[in-house]
């Protein structure tokens, strides 16, 4: 059987992405990455040789994704003006929208203060696995929700609103004792997705640390009333649902706590994904791509999810005038242009980085075929897979 296009859906559509416009709110930093030979060991000197300085940040990589692929987006980010650094990530902007161009809104991207530093990680890559060092000051957090508020103020007066709101990670919004007395323990994407001026955008949340930590208690109604699509990986799910009252905090469970709150997308090493439906009983997949090296697993979350908003704006899945085996299939398809995107992003250095255009990305799938079993595409999800799933990653 001939292996479809995971990329035909959106390149029939391509006329609905140009006309589309994303709201991307989340963080923004510079990193430096450095590769690991070997196990990593205290008290041990390494040498290496100089690595570049790259855009990345959840905002940035999905929005350096999207402009890529031909959407225009608004990013509403931490980035300090007086920092000559914060140059490296308009840079990323500025070549990822030549590569799709797509186009983003540059006036108010910068906070200014001369005390400001844009926030900074260090991340030292062993094989597929990485450790994340983040730098980022308590006071630019503060001028961040600031920041956040007077463009949301902006937004209710302004007459061409979003199509589709991403947050992803916002610092900021950790506990308060969690970073020297600064913190809004979720209340700032609260404000994002209860906004009157969002109202009519889709939401589509990829939360970092910050926010999945503070439970899904916290968050339960929030999802069902104000959020279209949740995407965390199988590690953060669990710890996401440590105080759901779930007995073992299978990957089962997880699925049947969503079902009537939101879409969830369950991100998998390796680049595939289960995801469900609000409202539906099975959950559907696009298994993993065998690919044979990893540069960088760095944002391969956020291609993910940039890989799937861009379905939703092109072939949705989510309209009530469609059956639900369309939905299911439109959905599925979604993940598969989401894994694409993922895939892709680990063969390149960096969350922001040599971000591919929709031509670009078929190439790189047909050069990759052969890793994959038929289209990798499952509408049906049993339980027994699932459990399987969970075994994977017990071990």
């Amino acid at each position: 059987m001939p292996v479809r296009s995971a990329c035909t859906p959106t390149i029939d559509a391509r006329s609905r992405l140009e006309s589309a416009r994303v709201l991307a709110i989340g963080g923004a930093s510079v990193e430096h990455s450095y590769a690991i030979a070997g196990e990593f060991e205290a008290d041990r000197k390494y040498s290496t040789d100089p690595q570049p300085r790259l855009a990345g940040g959840s905002a940035i990589n999905h929005a350096c994704r999207l402009l890529a692929l031909g959407v225009d987006v608004e990013p509403i980010v931490p980035l300090a003006k007086a920092d000559p650094l914060c140059s490296v990530i308009v840079r990323a902007l500025d070549e990822a929208e030549q590569t799709g161009h797509g186009s983003y809104r540059r006036t108010d991207l910068l906070i200014r203060g001369a005390e400001l530093t844009t926030p900074y990680t260090t991340i030292i890559r062993q094989g597929a696995s990485r450790a994340a060092l983040n730098e980022f000051s308590p006071v630019l957090m503060e001028r961040f929700a600031e920041h956040l508020d007077r463009q949301l103020s902006r937004l209710a007066s302004s007459r061409k609103r979003p199509d589709l709101v991403a947050i992803g990670h916002i610092h900021a919004d950790r506990r308060a004792q969690d970073m020297h007395g600064v913190g809004h323990g979720g209340a700032l994407t609260e404000q994002i997705l209860m906004a009157d001026s969002l109202s009519s955008a889709r939401r589509y949340v990829n939360f970092g640390s910050a926010q999945f930590e503070l439970g899904a208690r916290r968050w339960e109604r929030t999802l069902r009333d104000s959020v279209d699509v949740f995407q965390l990986d199988i590690g953060e799910a669990r710890r996401f649902c440590h105080d759901a009252g779930l007995e073992r905090l299978s990957l089962e469970e997880i699925l049947g706590w969503f079902r009537d709150r939101c879409t969830v997308v369950i991100s998998l090493e390796r680049f595939g994904a289960v995801g469900q439906l609000r409202g539906m009983d099975s959950a559907v997949a696009a298994w993993p791509y065998l690919l044979e090296r990893v540069a960088d697993s760095t944002g391969a979350g956020d291609a993910m999810g940039a890989g799937i908003m861009t379905s939703m704006l092109a072939n949705p899945f989510d309209l009530e005038t469609d059956d639900l085996d369309t939905r299911a299939s439109k959905f599925a398809s979604a993940l598969a242009f989401g894994r694409l995107c993922a895939a892709y992003a680990c063969t390149t250095v960096g969350g922001a980085n040599e971000c591919p255009s929709l031509e670009a990305l078929v190439e790189f799938e047909t050069s990759e075929k052969r890793h994959i079993l038929e289209d990798g595409m499952v509408r049906a999800v049993t339980p027994h897979e699932l459990f399987l799933i969970d075994r994977a990653f017990d071990n």
